[in-house]
């Protein structure tokens, strides 16, 4: 067996032939989820199969527990489906490895085991080499990694196509930017906006009406009002971010992490770059980085310097001091206003 790509498991599960043992793992759940349930389906001919479905848990698994489930015959089907959850394989004494990898080695044809991960992540130790390779021998392995902004600008567009609903890229990539790219939060976020939506197309209104901006989405909006010294709608969106109960701490965090990107993006401005070229320096979307050239020139130079430095003070001050974070905050944004 092997380390596999997605979309070799998809061919894998639309031809029918599984592998006997996976792993599927990775920062995008999402993905992680929808494909141990299409596993489940493949292999149980459906979700659900009290007789053939064995589930495991593998915080504290007892290794002998999963040899029988392995071991045990399906009742009136073909296959039987073990999962296991959470269990850390680079976690375990010299002896339980021997007998876990004798339990994968010697699986039958009508089995097929699947380790997912909820609550722990599987962060594969490449520096147990020979644990390594001998896992890779035996299971298969797939990775979800967060997907980039294409591959979700055209999985928005088809999960609004699919509620009848039509958006345009520019309105996904905009939905990406306030509501962030993972995945079973847009999920609940496109659900909303098809639902608010009157007609066929799904725009910025209604994306504005119900969607729960992030907190990086919120804080570039309020340096946008900002720039705009649209300073009441600047202090509603403060008041905003204090409402999703967010972290002071958290919140100042995200605003410099703001400002350093709009400086950066003034510098290439400056110097001849474009979206493309500020897209290589952040590692953040073209869209993002479109808007952050838009309002980057709004702000002088001396103004990112010295508010850069203000809020790394602000951090010190909320981390040592006895004054109130919330006050330290606050103090913070009036100050970025009263020098915009």
């Amino acid at each position: 067996m092997s380390e596999i790509r997605m979309e070799d498991l998809r061919k894998q599960l639309k031809s029918g032939k599984l592998d006997r043992c996976y792993l599927l793992y990775g920062k995008e759940r999402y993905l992680q989820d929808h494909y141990g349930r299409e596993l489940r389906k493949t292999v149980l001919g459906g979700e659900d199969d009290p007789f053939n479905l064995r589930q495991l848990e593998g915080k504290n698994l007892d290794l002998e527990a999963l040899a029988d489930a392995v071991d045990a015959y399906p009742s009136f089907a073909e296959r039987a489906l073990v999962e296991v959850r959470d269990y850390d394989p680079f976690q375990i004494t010299e002896e339980e490895t021997k007998r876990l990898f004798a339990i994968l080695e010697d699986l039958p044809d009508y089995c097929c085991v699947v380790f997912l991960y909820d609550t722990v992540e599987f962060k594969p130790d490449k520096r147990k080499k020979k644990l390594w390779e001998q896992l890779k021998k035996l299971v298969t392995l797939v990775e979800f990694p967060l997907q980039g902004q294409s591959e979700l600008i055209r999985w928005i567009q088809k999960h609004f196509a699919a509620r009848g609903k039509e958006i345009t890229s520019e309105d996904a990539a905009y939905l990406l930017f306030l509501c962030g790219s993972q995945m079973e939060n847009l999920s609940n976020e496109i659900g909303k906006a098809a639902a608010y939506a009157k007609g066929k197309s799904v725009g910025r209104a209604e994306i504005d009406a119900v969607a729960v901006p992030v907190v990086e989405a919120q804080t570039f909006k309020l340096t946008d009002a900002l720039s705009e010294k649209d300073y009441e709608r600047a202090a509603e969106l403060m008041y905003k971010l204090f409402q999703l109960n967010t972290e002071p701490i958290a919140i100042n965090a995200m605003i410099g992490s703001q400002l350093r990107k709009l400086y950066a993006a003034r510098l290439v401005k400056e110097a001849g770059g474009n979206a493309f070229t500020l897209a290589q320096l952040l590692g953040s979307s073209d869209y993002v980085c479109r808007q952050y050239l838009r309002i980057c020139t709004s702000f002088r130079e001396a103004w990112y310097r010295r508010m850069i430095r203000l809020s790394a003070e602000t951090d010190l001050g909320m981390k040592s001091s006895p004054a109130d974070p919330e006050d330290l905050l606050r103090s913070l944004f009036v100050t970025m206003a009263a020098e915009a």
